[in-house]
């Protein structure tokens, strides 16, 4: 099913945008309709670059930024400062940047009768869509400093995941790192100077030695040609993720890998269930808050799932009933969905979800890192074997050529 990208105005007039798939554009300005919004803009494909992050801040603004400034902002807001005051503040202990720039132009639209939500809307790029559509419900319920506190909890627990998640990787990515420059050092520049002494001396060169010296002298004298051809496939490889069909597949295949998979899985559902909690507190209706959480998640198989989930939900469906027709979802959240649907908190249920799930990350990490070692290990292993044969095997045939001239 094709990808669009779709930008329109809700009943208030406030401008969003968002990707949702669709089989024609008929059908997705038809649904959009249904939502409540008027389209302005449609394209075919996404413009989200496929990652393992949930919410893309860029390169303007780190997440620990962020959540630091909401987090002031909230308490101005709850000690009843007036917005502009609280925004103007805010925007002076900011240092120069991109942040500060969006932070002065929140502040003018504000100051200028625009609402705070629709100000945020206008810089995709800085502040993520969850934060504006939570807003805006703050802002017409009045309690825009309880959402401002609810989506800085969220960032916080959120941020904390990834830093396990990256923490967890750092020292295998280290190892592996180190590990491969000081094999390409010593195949590229010591084993060609050993087999040039054994050449020197007479020695018939073994297979293990002419491969590895071959390698030795193809990384130093054509490192370019090396270089071109990885940069050449990244790129392929950028641009053909970049196909729908092929970025799905990618993103399936990677939650079918074993220990891999678990981790990424995991993380996706903790996640997803953390932001449509959230979302749900925050009074945004259940068809919204599936679309921006399926937009969290910035997985095109959990998306595919929460787009199925949203059609049936808006036929008079369950979410639960829905959940236990996919395999995306494990039985236990499932469960706790249904429940929170039968005793009608199901933001709490979600929340107990993401907790639980922010555990069993913490365990397939841990069983990730025990796996990853040893397999790093043996693998570095197998290559220093073959550089010490290509090294030993020759040296004993120069031993033996010693010999033989001492006896002589």
């Amino acid at each position: 099913m094709p990808t669009f990208t779709y930008q329109a105005r809700d009943e208030a007039g406030r401008f969003v945008k968002g990707v949702l798939e669709a089989e024609s554009k008929v059908a997705l300005a038809d649904r959009l309709r249904k939502m409540g919004y008027l389209v302005t803009r449609m394209e075919e494909g996404s413009t989200a670059s496929p990652g393992f992050g949930h919410i893309r801040f860029g390169r303007l603004v780190s997440e620990e930024q962020l959540l630091m400034t909401v987090v002031q902002l909230a308490n101005l807001v709850e000690a009843g400062i007036a917005l502009v005051s609280c925004l103007n503040s805010v925007t002076s202990q900011l240092g120069p940047g991109p942040f500060k720039e969006a932070f002065q132009e929140v502040t003018r639209d504000v100051e200028g009768g625009k609402p705070f939500s629709e100000a945020l809307s206008r810089h995709p790029k800085i502040f993520p869509s969850l934060m504006a559509r939570m807003v805006a419900v703050g802002e017409g319920s009045g309690k825009l400093d309880t959402v401002l506190n609810r989506f800085s909890g969220f960032l916080e627990r959120d941020l904390s995941l990834r830093r396990t998640v990256q923490g967890a990787l750092t020292y295998p990515a280290l190892l592996l790192s180190v590990s491969l420059l000081l094999v390409l050092f010593v195949v590229a520049f010591v084993v060609p100077q050993f087999a040039t002494l054994f050449s020197k001396a007479g020695i018939v060169l073994p297979a293990p030695t002419r491969f590895v010296s071959a390698v030795g002298d193809a990384l130093r004298t054509r490192w370019w040609l090396f270089g071109f051809l990885c940069a050449v496939g990244l790129l392929g490889f950028g641009t053909l993720a970049r196909v729908p069909a092929v970025h799905y597949r990618i993103h399936s295949g990677l939650l079918r890998l074993p220990v891999v998979g678990a981790v990424i899985h995991q993380t996706l559902v903790a996640r997803f269930s953390r932001s449509l909690a959230t979302l749900v507190a925050s009074g945004i209706p259940i068809l919204s808050a599936l679309e921006i959480a399926g937009g969290v998640a910035e997985n095109p198989v959990f998306a595919q799932e929460l787009n199925r989930v949203r059609a049936a939900v808006e036929r008079g469906e369950r979410i639960a009933a829905t959940l236990s027709v996919g395999r995306v979802f494990r039985p236990d959240v499932i469960q706790m969905i249904r429940a929170g649907e039968e005793s009608g908190r199901l933001d709490v249920m979600l929340d107990k979800v993401a907790d639980f799930y922010d555990l069993r990350v913490n365990f397939a990490l841990k069983q990730l890192t025990t796996v990853l070692e040893p397999v790093l290990l043996i693998g570095m292993g197998g290559i220093i074997a073959l550089i010490m044969a290509s090294l030993l095997l020759p040296m004993f045939d120069m031993v033996k050529v010693l010999q033989h001239g001492g006896l002589r």
